[in-house]
């Protein structure tokens, strides 16, 4: 894996730099907003840009970012369901981090519906899959921390544990419901999602 390339800037755009590490040129691709950042740095020598290769039948891409946290939340993007590697770029070009896990924490459909490209289905799509998998740091202003549990149903989790059943495989059945049925988890309050992945849950747990 390459974890992250540092040289010089060749080219940049809004979509992708090329730079060189010692005789070898890289493209990679990028966000506008890390684009931006890129362009403002003081130097454009020995830049380290954190990446992320993503090896198709017919392809290698390397995306790229300015910060480890940028990076996560490209990631975690990616777990949403309908959202693959361009579309999660095109959202971290549309919205701030920050702003992004604000948003996300407040389950601020309006908000998220003006990222271009994201529309109010998907928005909901987000908060029921990333909602409080990524949190801000207080402590830390500017930055944020991966929430100390990863599923945005702990409740619902940590009651089929009580019940005896193993804690990470009720996550990832959790999980997949989830995934799964996200349309018909949209159309349904909180309290009645968590009866509803419960039901399922316990059907694949017996």
């Amino acid at each position: 894996m390459i974890n992250a390339l540092i040289g010089n800037i060749v080219t940049l755009t809004d979509d992708k730099v090329i730079i060189r590490c010692g005789h070898i040129e890289y493209v990679v691709i990028i966000s506008s907003q890390t684009a931006s950042q890129i362009s403002n740095l003081a130097s454009k020598h020995e830049v380290r840009i954190i990446t992320n290769l993503q090896v198709r039948e017919d392809s290698m891409t390397l995306f790229g970012f300015l910060s480890e946290k940028e990076r996560d939340v490209f990631l975690q993007l990616q777990t949403v369901n309908g959202i693959a590697a361009k579309g999660a770029l095109k959202i971290l070009s549309g919205i701030s981090l920050n702003n992004l896990i604000t948003n996300l924490d407040e389950g601020n459909v309006k908000a998220l519906s003006k990222i271009p490209g994201i529309g109010a289905k998907t928005a909901q799509r987000l908060i029921l899959t990333l909602r409080g998998k990524l949190i801000l740091d207080e402590d830390n202003f500017g930055a944020f921390k991966k929430a100390e549990q990863n599923s945005p149903y702990n409740d619902l989790v940590n009651a089929l544990s009580e019940m005896g059943y193993d804690r990470s495989n009720c996550e990832r059945i959790i999980n997949k419901i989830v995934s799964e049925n996200n349309e018909s988890l949209l159309k349904i309050s909180e309290k009645e999602q968590e009866q509803y992945l419960f039901r399922l849950a316990m059907r694949e747990l017996n």
